[in-house]
């Protein structure tokens, strides 16, 4: 079997789609084997991941968009012509015209640019509904990272439901300890206080953030001294009244972008995670605060409650003083917070990046079983 992979994603500036599809094929690349797998378009070997650039020098990373934007807009054969040979071709929403040569798969992480548009950017919707119209009838088989997508794209996608298999994401082994030097590193980098509230993600109207500020000006003002929020992450969209309600208030800490080693670090000394988003397809940051101990805080809906599980507090997005009871509570309680971080660790142990490949692998080789 040869399985041809587009692999993008890694040619832009992202965070979680791209930390997927990197700590996947770190993966599933040196365990393909008995098979081949090549990646899409024309990128060989697999460099280190950066977040805030392309993974790959100048000239490969115009080349490789060049590739999929020539195959969009002029339609020219090159997607065809890297898939002669190909038994199987794992494209992402990001090509519009898929080569028929292969047997074709996918992975959708979440169906929001169609359900909640108003979260996302015009070129994101628009990119998504030509996925949903022209490439989703044709996939041969689908993996979502949760049965929460799994469900949405069969109410509102129309997906076959038999033809969606149920990947859960993984998360890297050394988020589950800092190391002494890390934890001093990122304390003196960042300026970290001794007890804070954390939340990692893009400054984007789906994570909620606006929520999220509604429920902490409810908590008492002393309470927000002592322990205030610290957001991680790039800006993102559509953001221009979260960064108003930041503007005014001094409680808040925006670090931006944080160097991924010491990001286990900076999870590991939260007091609380929070991640009171809409909607999550997985929710990587919450497994990886999981996985470092933190006590975590998250929404009761889409994905999220299959990853915490029991091992965390699930308040509705939309309930500000439901979710202000929860965090006065967990930051008053220091005892059942540290239980409670105790026992997300060990949830978070659950989910590989080993076993996300394994079983990518095998949804590779069944694909392609069912075809002959």
């Amino acid at each position: 079997m040869k399985v041809l992979y587009d692999a993008t994603p890694l040619l832009m500036r992202s965070a979680g789609v791209k930390n997927y599809h990197y700590s996947l094929l770190l993966r599933l690349l040196p365990s393909i084997w008995p098979h081949q797998m090549e990646l899409f378009p024309w990128l060989g070997s697999l460099p280190p991941n950066e977040n805030q650039r392309s993974n790959y020098p100048a000239w490969q990373t115009y080349a490789g968009l060049g590739t999929m934007l020539a195959s969009n807009w002029l339609g020219l054969p090159l997607a065809r012509l890297q898939a002669q040979g190909a038994d199987l071709f794992h494209v992402t929403q990001h090509l519009w015209r898929p080569p028929q040569t292969a047997r074709l798969t996918s992975m959708v992480h979440d169906p929001t640019p169609l359900t909640m548009p108003e979260c996302h950017t015009e070129s994101n919707v628009r990119y998504f509904e030509r996925f949903v119209e022209r490439t989703l009838p044709r996939l041969d088989a689908l993996i979502t990272p949760s049965y929460a997508v799994k469900r949405d794209l069969v109410r509102y996608c129309g997906a076959a439901e038999e033809r969606i298999t149920v990947i859960p994401h993984g998360v890297d082994e050394d988020f589950f300890e800092a190391t002494p030097a890390q934890r001093e590193v990122a304390r003196q980098t960042y300026e970290l206080p001794d007890r804070y509230m954390l939340f990692v993600g893009s400054v984007e109207p789906r994570k909620n953030l606006t929520g999220l500020l509604d429920a902490l000006e409810m908590l008492p003002d002393s309470l927000r001294r002592q322990v205030p929020l610290l957001l991680v992450g790039p800006h993102g969209w559509k953001n221009e009244e979260i960064q108003k309600r930041l503007a005014k208030t001094d409680h808040v800490r925006t670090l931006g972008y944080v160097k991924r080693e010491l990001l286990p670090a900076v999870y590991e000394a939260c007091s609380l995670f929070v991640f009171p988003s809409l909607y999550e397809g997985f929710g990587m940051p919450l497994l990886e605060a999981m996985a470092a101990g933190a006590p975590v805080l998250s929404s009761n809906t889409s994905a999220m409650p299959e990853v915490v599980g029991d091992a965390g507090l699930l308040v509705g997005p939309q309930e500000p003083h439901r979710m202000a009871e929860a965090i006065r509570n967990a930051l008053e309680d220091q005892h059942t917070a540290a239980l409670m971080g105790g026992q997300a660790r060990q949830r978070a142990r659950r989910f590989t990046w080993e076993r996300c490949a394994l079983e990518t692998k095998k949804f590779f080789e069944e694909t392609l079983e069912e075809a002959l």
